[in-house]
């Protein structure tokens, strides 16, 4: 299987660099996988999950939020708010983010306060389905 050049970056970090087969993402229109020689094309994501297979035929699971991706050349770049494995989202502190985000939907506020809070809890859901998919494969 051929292979192209992917750069996952984050607002704090880059998630991934390097070569790989496919991946897959979470995409405004749904789930979309990328293979190498795709055309060029740019998507809007969404958060939600994103499945990497390396060049070594691994899997690499993660959850991203909000960004867009880009494929060129044989290379994709993704850009996201954030980008984190199951093993690293804490689900007591996801949890506290969604409910904190669940009463400020509660309380008046102006529409930009509503669309944060929109944003909290798709972000904070996001996180906790991943979770809860990657302790129901562990199990």
């Amino acid at each position: 299987m051929n292979t192209f050049e992917l750069k996952v970056v984050a607002i704090n970090r880059i998630f991934f660099n390097g070569k790989c087969k496919q991946v897959i993402v979470s995409a405004a229109d749904g789930s979309i996988g990328i293979m190498a020689h795709h055309e060029k094309s740019v998507l809007a994501l969404v958060e939600g999950p994103m499945r990497i297979q390396t060049e070594n035929d691994e899997w690499i699971e993660a959850v991203t939020g909000v960004g867009h991706a880009q494929i060129a050349y044989n290379r994709m770049s993704i850009i996201v708010d954030f980008a984190e494995k199951p093993e690293e989202i804490d689900e007591r502190r996801a949890q506290e983010a969604l409910e904190r985000a669940q009463e400020a939907m509660r309380q008046k506020q102006s529409i930009q306060e509503y669309h944060m809070s929109r944003a909290n809890i798709a972000r904070a859901m996001a996180r906790l389905a991943m979770k809860k998919r990657n302790m129901r494969d562990i199990q």
